[in-house]
């Protein structure tokens, strides 16, 4: 069973979905490969299920607000995109990602906009044309008020609220109130939405820009009180949710600044700067563990009081693995949890870990031998974006911190989803929010700031454990997360907290009937 407010809309949140991966494929590959795009899981569905679940608040289940909602993404997209351009004064003269430059950005979301009138067309809703294009006017405007005050705009809060109103509120205003529209909804309760949608956005807005979090409060306080006076049921219920589920932290917000564009020389993923010798974050988490791979087991010992043999060995027992059976560990590191998972399967089972980093797979190698399992257990390098099995070949698979270290999670859960068999389950250990009072503030000053010194302490680096910090800050909340899980296709999605939080096994299972190819089509 999925889980969530967005269990709801889910069938037309992936119809969304699906247009969206039509509209990225163009003949020169997907436009992701020539501009940054907002996708991270909350940016993926934000505007589309205000447009589903407004709708929803009347029963209403038509094509039209899938096209709408669609739009909206798109809009959003576009003016990401444009975000991010470099400022004239910021731009080098040459760059190594041609994401970084200005013309193919500024393409893209020409592009992007282009396709919103095409699915206005296609939708026969060409009467939201007019409301649209002025959001998109005043969006822009928002922005030549950010770049023309991008000094300001950080300590002037009157002009940041209004920077946030033009470049965020308005485009959540108005998915709500056309949704409003759509449905037929009453003028009264039309402008009902509209307030909810605008309160919403400048909340969102507020946390994305990374602004003190005391500002949104009274923000997503109104658009809760907004909802009130709209029809009670499932949908109500549903928005309620995601409001409180934002404002609480639950879901994670991604930060950008308010007039910094992206600087291409420290480029960042959420708060974690990658520097400039790298050109992405794959390599950067490489140089990472290539650099502590000699002492990493130990320190991980160390560090988590002794507490991660007790976390594998649970993440072991959730994937239901039977003796003789097949199992795959995705970023397996020095094969911890690949030695745990030989010895459920036994000396008639198949266990192979894969990992992106030699380093770490040859010391796994290492450890394998004079091992009771050294005959079941396989290592090879490999990409978990890209896992080299055909379709539904393990009865299990896990994943143990690894998930936050991948440039693209939703990416690597399809492919995770993809080569279990039907019916297995996807097993994902990985550092989450604690929730337990006190111990939380304990342990985020712990991790905050003694990891990174005592990681310099035992491998000479505070780096690799900075990022350790910084990467936990930025990935997605435990019940974010099973969302995700569900979002991919993996059903039963629920999870489990140990030790007050600080780390969390989630579970999902391949559902039975369903090809893995149409998973992965549908889900994506």
């Amino acid at each position: 069973m999925t889980a969530g407010f967005l269990d709801l809309i889910r069938p037309d949140l992936n119809s969304v979905e699906q247009k969206m991966e039509k509209a990225f494929k163009i003949k020169p590959g997907q436009v992701s490969k020539f501009a940054h795009l907002e996708t991270e899981s909350v940016q993926s569905y934000l505007h589309p299920a205000l447009v589903l679940l407004s709708g929803k608040l009347y029963k209403y289940t038509g094509e039209k607000l899938i096209y709408l909602a669609t739009v909206l993404q798109l809009i959003y997209l576009a003016s990401g995109v444009h975000f991010r351009i470099p400022d004239e004064n910021e731009r080098p003269s040459a760059v190594a990602d041609p994401r970084d430059s200005s013309q193919l950005p500024v393409l893209v979301g020409d592009y992007l906009y282009g396709k919103y009138f095409t699915e206005l067309c296609e939708g026969d809703i060409l009467e939201f044309l007019a409301p649209l294009a002025q959001i998109i006017a005043e969006m822009n405007y928002g922005a030549l008020l950010r770049r023309k005050n991008s000094g300001q705009s950080l300590t002037d809060l009157k002009l940041a609220m209004l920077i946030i109103e033009k470049e965020a509120a308005l485009l959540t205003e108005g998915a709500a109130q056309m949704a409003g529209m759509a449905v037929g909804a009453s003028e009264t309760e039309t402008a009902r939405l509209a307030d909810f949608g605008r309160n919403v956005g400048m909340g969102y807005g507020i946390l994305e820009r990374n602004l003190d979090s005391a500002l949104a409060e009274p923000y997503f306080a109104d658009a809760l009180k907004a909802l009130e006076g709209l029809p009670d049921g499932e949908a109500r219920s549903a928005l309620e949710d995601m409001v409180r589920k934002i404002r609480n932290g639950e879901i994670a917000v991604p930060t950008k600044k308010i007039g910094q564009s992206q600087d291409v020389s420290d480029r960042s993923n959420g708060s974690m700067v990658i520097l400039e010798q790298y050109k992405d974050k794959e390599e950067y988490v490489h140089s990472i563990f290539s650099a502590i791979a000699q002492k990493y087991d130990t320190l991980n010992t160390v560090l988590s009081f002794n507490q991660d043999k007790r976390w594998r060995k649970f993440t072991v027992e959730q994937t239901g693995l039977k003796t003789g059976g097949a199992a795959l560990d995705v970023c397996c590191g020095t094969g911890m949890i690949t030695t745990e998972l030989a010895k459920k399967a036994g000396p008639t089972g198949r266990v192979v870990g894969l990992d992106f980093n030699e380093n770490m797979l040859a010391i796994a190698r290492e450890n394998l031998k004079d091992s009771p399992y050294q005959d079941n257990i396989e290592y090879i390098q490999g990409n978990a974006m890209e896992l080299p099995f055909p379709d539904s070949t393990f009865d299990s698979v896990t994943i143990g911190f690894g998930l936050r270290n991948v440039p693209d999670m939703r990416r690597a859960l399809r492919e995770l989803a993809r080569v279990i068999k039907p019916g297995g389950r996807v097993v994902c250990l990985e550092f989450s929010k604690p929730t337990v009072p006190v111990f939380k503030q304990i342990y985020n000053f712990y991790f905050d700031k003694w990891v990174p010194f005592l990681g310099k302490l035992g491998v000479g680096l505070a780096g690799p454990y900075r990022y350790l910090h910084n990467s936990w800050k930025n990935f997605p909340h435990q019940k974010e997360l099973r969302e995700e899980f569900a979002r991919q296709g993996l059903q039963e999605a629920t999870y489990y907290e140990l030790t007050g939080g600080v780390v969390s096994v989630h579970v999902g299972v391949r559902p039975v009937g369903v090809p893995a190819s149409s998973v992965a089509a549908t889900k994506a």
